[in-house]
């Protein structure tokens, strides 16, 4: 207890110093130091499998210290640890991020009350990714696969830094292709409105009042994406992240079953306002159209 209270005056400290306690804090043994160094710097899902991937993370020079929270807009371009560890030059270290971000959630079977209506409608039990899928994440498929960059990487490689960023610039067909590669597929219209709604109507994920940013809006003034797991404010009742705002995501089902071309987008995106970015939002496209707000999560 002795060792704790000593960081936790070094932690109260400054640039060397804090990143000293952080260091020693991440290579502790002792569960309660850890339970204390996510306490201050870790925004991501954590749970035990994550033990030895966060410690090493924690423990690397990732610009931990410089990270502020996302409260007051406009906040401009966000840069956050994850992203630099998945430009790191050490493999374990990407290796240890890919860990965070390949996390699914188990969404039991149950009923959601689907729109503004209401609507009851029974779903079965599924997973779906924690988080959108990454720059990072759809490098590692295309360099497994040959499959098309997005057009607005330059030299077939995402901006740096950006690796955590959701993926933009894929069309449905894209993300289908990623989906089989990853031996899942996209979630149906009423399955993301399960994962981000719960068991009862709310608005957002958090309830039906907005009382601080909790997710990347027009208001917030991002001007772009933000890192995934950047608002654990935002998280939807399953314990998914980043369902509303940042990026428009692809679903399975047709917005017209009688004329299978256009696909449902749900969720809104940093483009657009609140008001466009609730739980029951949604918005269509040609399956093979492609634009700077829509990404994509996946299921099974």
């Amino acid at each position: 207890m002795a060792e704790l209270i000593k960081l936790e005056t070094l932690i109260e400290g400054g640039g060397t110093d804090r990143r000293k306690a952080r260091i020693a804090l991440a290579q502790s043994d002792n569960p309660e130091a850890l339970q204390q160094l996510l306490k201050g710097y870790w925004a991501w899902h954590f749970e035990g499998s994550l033990t030895e991937a966060a410690r090493l993370l924690l423990s690397t020079n990732l610009g931990w210290e410089q990270i502020r929270p996302l409260t007051t807009p406009p906040i401009g371009e966000v840069i956050s640890p994850l992203g630099r560890a998945l430009d790191h030059a050490d493999q374990t270290v990407r290796d240890a991020a890919f860990q965070v971000l390949d996390g699914m959630v188990d969404i039991p079977a149950g009923e959601v009350l689907i729109g503004e209506e209401l609507t009851p409608l029974w779903v079965e039990g599924f997973q779906v990714a924690r988080y959108p899928v990454t720059n990072a994440q759809y490098q590692r498929f295309i360099q497994a696969t040959g499959h098309r960059h997005p057009q607005d990487w330059e030299d077939g490689t995402y901006p740096e830094r950006k690796g955590d960023h959701p993926v933009v610039e894929v069309s449905c067909e894209d993300a289908e292709a990623y989906a089989g590669w990853s031996g899942c597929r996209l979630p149906a219209f009423e399955e993301w409105e399960r994962a981000v709604r719960g068991d009862d109507g709310r608005l957002f994920p958090w309830g039906d009042e907005i009382d601080k940013p909790r997710c990347n809006t027009a208001e917030l003034g991002a001007g772009g994406t933000t890192p995934v797991g950047a608002f654990p404010d935002g998280v939807s009742p399953f314990g998914c992240y980043d369902m509303l705002g940042n990026v428009w995501e692809w679903t399975s089902t047709w917005y017209d079953e009688d004329n299978p071309h256009f696909r449902v987008v749900r969720g809104g995106a940093w483009y657009y306002n609140h008001e466009y970015s609730t739980c029951t939002s949604y918005d269509f496209f040609s399956k093979e159209y492609t634009e700077f707000v829509i990404g994509f999560r996946i299921a099974q």
